[in-house]
Parts: C-alpha cells; structure tokens; sequence
C-alpha cells in the first residue's frame, strides 16, 4: 500500500512538473520595485466592516513550486514573480507602492501580505525587510488586522515572536494553505508536500503568540468528483474549526494556467466547482463556526468557465451572495437562491461517482 501511494504520488508530481514546463522562462519582465498585484476591497475585520488592502509582493516565488516537487497541482503564481529576488530597497519600495492606495481611506483597515510564495521564508523574503515591512505597518494606527501567508515549515517561534513585537496588540493571522484536511487528498490530488501535522503545529505556534490562523479550505481539487470534493470541503471546515482556526477562507479551484488542473480541464476531464456547491460549503461552514470563526469567500475567476460556475443564469446572484455573506456572516443571503440548474447539479452529486465507477 505505502508503495502504490508513493508511486501514485509521484506521477501526480511529475505530472505537474510537466504542466508547469519552464514557468521561470515564461515570467513577464516585470518592475522588481512593483508588487504583482495590489488592490482595496471590502472586508470583515474581526466583528465589524472594514477595507482591505491586499498585496502580493513580486518575489522568486514559492519554493515548493521552484524546486523539484513540482508545486501544488491547482497553483500557477509562480509566473506571478521576477527571475531574480528584488534587493531590500526593491522590496520595500513595492511595498510602499502598494500601501498609496490607503492614503484616503478611514479605519478600520486590514493589511494582508501575499507573495508568490510564503512571506515568512527568509529567503524569499529576508528577515530584515520582512521586519521593516511590518515596522512600517506597526506606525500606521488605522491598521486593526495583518494577515501574513505562508506555508507551516516556516512558521517558527522566533519569526512570529519578532511579528507579534514589532506589530503590537494588533489583530494577526497566519494565512495557510491547509487546503483539505485528508493527508491522502492533500498529497495525492494537491501535492501540497505537508501533513496535518505540520499546519496543527504552525497553527499550535501562533497561539503561543497570540496569532490566529486563516486556514484556506480549497473546493473541488482534481480527480474529485463534485459530491467528494463537497464532503471533503465540507469535513474540512469542521475540522479546521476544532483544531482551533480563527478565520475560514474557502477557495473555489479556478483553472489557472501551466496548471495540472488546466491540462485536465482542457481535455475535458476537469470542471471548477459549482456555485452551488460553494454555497453548501459555507452553510456549513457557518452552522459548524457557531460564530466562532470568521468565514469568508471571494473567488476567482467566478462565474467563467475557468473558475466556479453553474449554468450561466444564475452566476451574478450567486457570486453577490457569496460576497454578501462574506461581509455580514449572515447565511440567510443564501435562502433566496433559486434557478432550475439546481436539479442538474443534484443529478451530478447523486450520479457521477457511480457512472466513473460503471466507465472504469
């Protein structure tokens, strides 16, 4: 059994490498003093309606994709960085470029920090212009709320003590990928290249100083069917809870591209989730809360054939729904959803494992 795993583990890796193909080469010549993306939106900060700046610094991106284990199956933001890692002025002047956008705007304000890869490895990010990063944040009084993504190996005691000294008593969260809570789904279906263990004990970390955890849930990766994709969202969630999470961020796949999922999708043999099924995910991820948790939801490319969708009719209203509630935390936005698509996505739950099985 262990050796059937690995060897299927492995295809699902090289299979990626494949998809991935030289993703550095492919990088647009980018400015290493602009971040890849920065943008303001509204968000639930804690209890109450805030603004939330979001920036991802354009770095050599994530180690897990620029090594040799291919990335996870679903991720193609290594494209996103620069083919060397910008200097500490470069860094910290994306940074500022970033940080314009909130010079009109009233508290309360979030700050989440996102790079092509994890914000706590020193070496994607050095230790010195992460800590000057935050010390310039710590300055800015109308900041209630930084999130910090990373993966768990480099999430270490001594990184978020100098995070929780230079930030303050400010709100912090720890944004990681636990993606499912299964380690066979995690491994096999996502090549995510770390255990349960390892986010319980990152997780176990920032308690110790006073961090919270943002567990990103992912809805519907490869070779899942709509229905077990939705239990294991669904599972997830509770989990996650239990083991303590502050915030639950659910992600719908979204086809990107140079992708594993992108060369299964364009062979037909991949469709992103329903809208429906995101809903049912968030019901329950707001009856298990129980108000505990926040939970959140603003996914990619929604509505398009790249990302979640149901027949086209319906997406709009869905897609304000999900945003809606990701604000109030009120899940009766959702009573109102109707459309005659609802029968089709029941059929698809209730029939397209046993007709894979009668296939195979």
């Amino acid at each position: 059994m262990d050796l059937a795993y690995e060897q299927i583990r492995n295809e699902v890796k090289q299979a990626s490498i494949r998809a991935r193909g030289e993703s550095i080469p492919r990088r647009r010549s980018k400015s290493p003093t602009k971040p890849s993306a920065a943008w303001t939106a509204p968000s639930r900060i804690g209890s109450t309606k805030g603004t939330a700046l979001s920036i991802v610094l354009s770095s050599i991106g994530c180690a897990h994709a620029r090594g040799d284990e291919g990335g996870c199956t679903m991720c193609s933001y290594l494209l996103d960085g620069v083919n060397r890692n910008p200097t500490a002025e470069e860094f910290f002047l994306q940074f500022q470029t970033a940080m314009s956008q909130l010079e009109k705007l009233d508290s309360p304000l979030s700050v989440k920090i996102y790079t092509s890869g994890s914000f706590l490895d020193s070496d994607e990010i050095p230790q010195e212009t992460r800590n000057r990063i935050l010390r310039a944040i710590s300055v800015d009084d109308r900041i209630k709320e930084v999130v910090l993504e990373s993966r768990p190996e480099y999430v270490t005691d001594t990184v978020l003590a100098d995070v929780r000294r230079i930030l303050g008593d400010r709100v912090v969260e720890l944004g990681i990928g636990l993606e499912s809570s299964s380690d066979f789904v995690r491994s096999i279906c996502i090549n995510k290249n770390f255990n349960l263990d390892s986010f319980r004990e990152s997780l176990l970390v920032g308690k110790k100083h006073n961090i919270g955890t943002r567990a990103y849930v992912l809805l519907k990766p490869p070779f899942m069917t709509e229905r077990s994709a939705l239990l294991d969202a669904q599972k997830t969630v509770t989990d996650a809870v239990s083991l303590g999470v502050t915030t639950i961020s659910l992600n719908p796949v979204n086809v990107q591209r140079n992708t594993l999922v992108e060369s299964l999708w364009e062979k037909g043999k991949y469709r992103p989730p329903w809208l429906w099924s995101v809903v049912e995910v968030l019901r329950h991820a707001s009856f298990t809360g129980a108000s505990t948790v926040n939970i959140v939801c603003d996914p990619v490319a929604a509505g398009k054939s790249r990302g979640t969708h149901n027949c086209g009719k319906c997406d709009s209203s869905f897609i304000d729904a999900i945003r809606t509630f990701s604000l109030n935390q009120d899940v009766r936005v959702f009573d109102s959803l109707k459309c005659d698509c609802w029968d089709l996505w029941k059929h698809v739950l209730e029939h397209e494992d046993a007709s894979l099985q009668v296939h195979n």
